[in-house]
């Protein structure tokens, strides 16, 4: 590489997509790969959106707005519009494709009770996630025929203020103690909670009769994100977060915070990119996806979002699984695929958000 013209040829050459010591090279670019990145780059930009904490926000898509062009020599403009939760952008989603209008972003994030409920309406398009990263993409990460794929994962669990704590949680009926009562807020949504619902996990009765103990507990209803009111001291315990990434991108500011994984109710949990079939850009939709399943993808998930695909060569969460399963910590894998043979849990998640939501 001491070469002048070969050092020239490689940053602007097409050929510098294949190698000369670039992260181009972890991408392992392949003809089907090029082909996506001419099309993503002939759209010329993609809209996103999610909220603010989530891949840092607006400063986190110019990162991989730069992050993206430099990999695959494109000239793709990201546009983020900070959003509310994940199921408001899919519903809205949704209501966009039966009206016959183009979708108003071009990628939807969300978990499985996000995506559950929208497979009916069938608007998500059927990729060949595998052709673009072979060996790297495998069928693990695809679920639905290739309609939602696995980006990231999530532990759910409680996130508590572990500094001002009255004891340290390991399950979640430690916070049914009187120590904890008129300290503690749960979600709107009755995040965590749906899963054990499921006929193989609690079931109904147990479930119903823990959140209605639970109900005269809590102090106060936020949204998974506002981790910021547990660092504070305002409330001592969220139970139960979605996941528990909040916890670990604030223990890097310094907060006094905790996630505690049940040991009586541990999930698995995975966030899915999926790319509607009315996106004004599909294919740059798809580089996007592609790109965050790279190594210098991935890495940059973790760096953003505090959390990554945990069976993934070099996986962050990886180790905090693994640590976990040295405490054997019996996990719940929770899937799209798996809800999808669970409708149990959406006929009783109104029930369980009627119990949180009930003043008392």
């Amino acid at each position: 590489m001491n070469n002048p013209v070969t050092r020239t040829l490689c940053v602007i050459s097409m050929a510098a997509f294949l190698g000369c010591g670039s992260n181009a090279a972890k991408a392992q670019i392949n003809p089907a790969l090029k082909e996506l990145a001419t099309a993503a780059n002939k759209e010329g930009s993609l809209t996103l959106s999610w909220s603010g904490s989530t891949f840092a926000g607006i400063q986190g898509a110019a990162r991989y707005q730069a992050a993206i062009n430099k990999m695959f020599g494109t000239n793709i403009r990201i546009n983020f519009l900070p959003g509310p939760d994940m199921a408001r952008i899919a519903n809205q989603l949704a209501t966009e494709f039966n009206a016959n209008q183009r979708a108003h972003v071009d990628l939807l994030l969300g978990a499985s009770p996000q995506i559950t409920p929208l497979v009916k309406l069938d608007f998500f398009e059927r990729i060949d996630w595998k052709q673009y990263l072979p060996g790297r993409i495998t069928d693990q990460m695809v679920e639905l025929d290739g309609r939602i794929i696995r980006i990231v994962t999530g532990l759910s669990g409680a996130t508590y203020n572990s500094k001002l704590a009255p004891m340290k949680p390991t399950q979640l009926v430690d916070f049914l103690r009187p120590e904890w009562k008129g300290k503690i807020a749960s979600t709107p949504y009755a995040a965590g909670f749906d899963v054990l619902y499921a006929d193989d996990v609690w079931g109904k009765d147990k479930t119903v009769d823990f959140v209605t103990k639970l109900a005269s507990q809590i102090t106060g209803l936020i949204r998974c994100g506002e981790a910021e009111r547990i660092a504070t001291g305002e409330y001592l315990a969220l139970v139960m977060d979605c996941t528990g990434q909040d916890a670990l991108q604030w223990q890097e500011k310094g907060a006094p915070l905790a996630q505690m994984m049940p040991l009586d109710a541990a999930q698995q949990r995975y966030y899915y990119f999926a790319v509607p079939k009315n996106a004004p850009h599909p294919n740059a939709a798809k580089l996007y996806t592609v790109f965050t399943m790279t190594e210098q993808g991935q890495r940059m998930a973790y760096e953003t979002w505090k959390t990554d695909l945990h069976f993934l060569p070099g996986s962050r969460m990886g180790e905090i699984i693994a640590g976990f399963a040295k405490l054997n910590v019996p996990f719940k894998e929770v899937t799209v695929e798996w809800q999808l043979k669970h409708p149990e849990i959406n006929a009783g998640r109104s029930d369980l958000i009627k119990i949180l939501t009930t003043k008392k």
